[in-house]
């Protein structure tokens, strides 16, 4: 069993000025589990998701959070057996739970889209609404302070992403989520795929170091929906998608990325909110064995496997990223 380190020996990822609240309140930020009992192998070490994500959950019990959030990715492809397996772990979760899809929990439109796929009827999204949402999606929901606001970037009503990994909101939801952000008084944004600053940090890594990298799958006409998120001063985006820790800024806008429990480096983040702003911190989700055992597997899986291991371990090694309360 995997035991976790003191809270002052995690890794500061960022320490952000804001949203600053008058009360504290700490969440624990979950991405990518991608859960499976069927599969092994991998970069993502299938025949460990369960165990991973139970370790962050018996983890989360020992650090007074008040809320566990996802975002997305909580099954391998989407397969009922997959849901039926998360669902069970959740039962683990000692907090309440929220969580936005992410593109492997949505239908698609054939199993050849998933490169390890297996041929099986994905349970539509309005299960996935049902089950980890206050009852839909966009939501908005009180968690102490802060108003927690969850988007779905993973499909569009008429069905345009299930040939593709990559993420859109439609206009419907940015209208949806104007009208959310018109009362909210100190929202913080949760979705799965990324913003087009981290995902130009990633370019930017693999045009340098990894040219054959390939491109992880993005955020589709994203602009609407950047200006909204400005245009209400939203100051915090929490995403998952590229399995790995990292922050990104877009003017007053911070995304921060939460690492994959499944694969290097498996772990979850904690956020701290006080009235200073928000402390962002690592927390790994497995033992030196097994992290050795996940950098290994994730290295060895292809150019763009190493080259997302590399640069996980490069912003690890960096921490933290930000710091808004460092000196000049």
């Amino acid at each position: 069993m995997y035991q976790h380190t003191a809270h002052n020996n995690l890794t500061l990822l960022a320490r952000l000025d804001a949203p600053p609240v008058d009360d504290p309140v700490r969440l624990a930020v979950v991405a990518d589990p991608h859960v499976t009992d069927r599969e092994t192998g991998t970069a993502k070490l299938y025949h460990c998701t369960g165990d991973r994500l139970r370790a962050a959950f018996d983890d989360i019990a020992d650090r007074d959070v008040d809320y566990t959030i996802s975002v997305g990715d909580l099954t391998k492809d989407g397969a009922p057996w997959e849901y039926e397996l998360f669902d069970e772990l959740l039962e683990n979760c000692p907090t309440p739970f929220l969580a936005v899809p992410g593109n492997h929990d949505v239908p698609k439109a054939s199993p050849d889209v998933y490169r390890h796929g297996d041929a099986h009827d994905t349970p539509p999204v309005s299960r996935f609404v049902d089950r980890y949402t206050p009852g839909s999606i966009p939501f908005s929901m009180s968690v102490g302070g802060l108003d927690v606001i969850g988007i779905n970037t993973a499909s569009m009503p008429d069905g345009s992403l299930e040939t593709t990994h990559d993420g859109e909101v439609s206009a419907e939801e940015v209208a949806q989520l104007d009208q959310l952000l018109e009362t909210a008084d100190t929202p913080v944004v949760v979705m799965h795929h990324n913003t087009p600053k981290m995902s130009a940090q990633f370019d930017q890594y693999r045009d340098a170091v990894h040219p054959g990298v390939g491109i992880p799958p993005t955020l589709r006409n994203p602009e609407p929906l950047i200006e909204k998120l400005r245009a209400h001063d939203v100051r915090l985006v929490m995403t998952g998608h590229l399995h790995m820790p990292g922050v990104a800024t877009t003017g007053a806008l911070r995304e921060v990325t939460a690492p994959a429990t499944c694969s290097y480096p498996q772990g979850y983040l904690l956020f701290d909110f006080d009235h200073t702003g928000v402390a962002v911190r690592y927390v790994p989700v497995t033992d030196i064995e097994g992290m050795t055992e996940a950098h290994a597997a994730r290295r060895t899986a292809g150019e763009t496997s190493a080259g997302l291991t590399a640069f996980s371990a490069i912003r690890l090694a960096s921490a933290p990223l930000v710091d808004d309360h460092a000196g000049p």
